[in-house]
């Protein structure tokens, strides 16, 4: 009896891991009864576990009957619950070879991914690029899969995918009677960054200002403002005013969706921008659950969430996003197993003023009594706000700003190249302390923590705007002007 070792990957939240599928079949003697058992372990979920009928009919269907006796798959590491459908493939693999239809060294150096059908089919799965990144980790130079996740670990150019219909044709293919060739990637569509929503946004100069300051320095960005005046519209526009995708992000933001569950088509040319509803759950948010899942701030790495009507979210819910907006990940601890998933995402929020929401409306009278507002705005901790470097209140805007006929294009592309500048000096000085304070500035800052009661983080915060405005502004040095300018985008809320 001979142990044979495939390689295969198990996909956990947005996290593909590798795992081994070792094989080993004991014949039985003519006096048992004939009949061919399956043995699992190594913690497989009940999708891997309702996998054994499948397989030996899978087996069956492909001319690879296996004999009476008992057919043992182990999953390596042992200790680490596996998940999905994902092992299917790896796993008739190890029993064909097990059962000698398969010389085991025909296995070595190839990752197998794929759902099995009662016939020999195969069928796709999510989490092919996922899949690529661990074998190429692992020095595989192969991986075959069915075609649609074939074709889509073949978007990572550090692996070589084959793409197959059945078992049949991956037996064939590893026994060296059948040639596969490797898929061929097809060109990659150019990143892209549009103005569109940018340019359809008018009036709201102080807004688009801070859209500016929270693109060039990565800050977190609170709109506040009546219902229908455009906090959402400025929001969704923030992805406009963000760099184009490098071809690493690409293929970081591809990847997630990828062990998320998507099937991808080709490579992401777009930033993310998730807007979760506020009814949402913690789990729902930051990840997690039985079996662990990615939350809408690993979804949104690298691009943007925005949380609309952010009062309605649960103050638990919110509480949860304070540790991943400074770290830009989270660690998802559960019984036996952790995950550190990604979250370095650009957070912009919106609220109303009061619970009605015409609290300084010019027109609309505001029944809210000052203890009701106050009651309506301490639903956001202290420590959530601080984090927040950006509070804007957005004024109503008159006729003339959103029925003028003011270049919205042109102001769009101008704000957008002033955005890019930024970003390029910032990228220049990486590393270096965000803001000197002269002795004005020192005055200012004493004045305003007299008044608002900032702590060590606010102030720190103030500090890294106000550079970001010198960088805005194409200035070297922080002046005390930047760090006025700070002051007045960050409303106390």
């Amino acid at each position: 009896m001979k142990t044979v070792r495939v390689q295969g990957v198990s996909l956990t939240g947005a996290c593909a891991e590798p795992v081994t599928v070792e094989g080993r079949f004991e014949p039985r003697s003519d006096a048992e009864v004939a009949r061919t058992d399956v043995l699992l372990s190594g913690l497989p979920d009940a999708v891997i576990r309702e996998s054994k009928s499948r397989l030996l009919l899978a087996l069956k269907e492909t001319g690879l009957t296996p004999p009476s006796g008992r057919l043992t798959l182990n999953l390596v590491p042992a200790g680490r619950r596996k998940a999905g459908e994902m092992l299917d493939l790896p796993m008739a693999l190890a029993a064909a070879a097990a059962i000698g239809y398969l010389d085991p060294r025909d296995l070595a150096g190839v990752l197998t991914v794929g759902e099995l059908g009662i016939d020999g089919s195969l069928h796709g799965v999510p989490g092919g690029l996922a899949a690529a990144r661990v074998a190429s980790e692992a020095g595989l130079e192969r991986l075959a899969a069915p075609p649609e996740t074939a074709a889509e670990a073949a978007l990572d150019p550090a692996i070589r995918a084959h793409a197959c219909r059945s078992l049949g044709e991956v037996v064939a293919w590893l026994s060296g009677a059948r040639e596969i060739e490797a898929l061929v990637a097809p060109p990659h569509e150019a990143a892209t960054v549009s103005l569109a929503r940018l340019s359809a946004v008018r009036g709201h100069a102080l807004g688009k200002e801070a859209l500016a300051v929270a693109a060039a320095g990565g800050h977190a960005l609170l709109f506040v403002g009546p219902p229908g005046i455009g906090k959402s519209m400025l929001a969704r526009a923030l992805s406009d005013l963000l760099p184009p995708l490098g071809p690493d992000e690409r293929l970081e933001i591809t990847r997630i969706a990828s062990a998320a569950g998507r099937i991808a088509r080709g490579l992401a040319t777009e930033r993310p921008f998730r807007a979760p509803h506020h009814t949402g759950s913690n789990v729902g948010l930051v990840g997690g659950g039985n079996p662990p899942s990615p939350g809408e701030i690993t979804l949104a790495h690298r691009g943007v969430l925005f949380l609309d009507e952010l009062t309605e979210f649960r103050r638990e819910v919110l509480e949860c996003l304070r540790q991943p907006l400074e770290d830009g990940h989270v660690l998802i601890s559960r019984a036996g197993h952790q995950l550190d998933l990604p979250s370095r995402f650009r957070l912009v929020c919106a609220m109303n003023p009061c619970p009605c929401g015409y609290r300084g409306h010019p027109r609309l009278s505001c029944p809210c009594s000052p203890r009701e507002v106050q009651r309506y705005r301490s639903r956001l901790s202290g420590p959530f706000l601080d984090r927040i470097d950006l509070r804007v209140e957005l004024a109503v805007p008159d006729l003339e700003e959103l029925y003028g006929e003011a270049p919205a294009g042109r102001e769009a592309a101008e704000l957008a190249e002033r955005v890019s500048r930024a970003q390029a000096c910032a990228a220049a000085r990486s590393g270096s302390v965000p803001c000197r304070l002269t002795a004005p500035m020192r005055r200012l800052l004493e004045e305003a923590s007299a008044h608002r009661d900032l702590s060590a983080r606010g102030l720190e915060s103030l500090r890294r705007v106000a550079r970001t405005l010198a960088d805005l502004d194409g200035d070297e040095r922080v002046g005390v002007d930047h760090l006025a300018r700070a002051l007045a985008l960050r409303q106390p809320v």
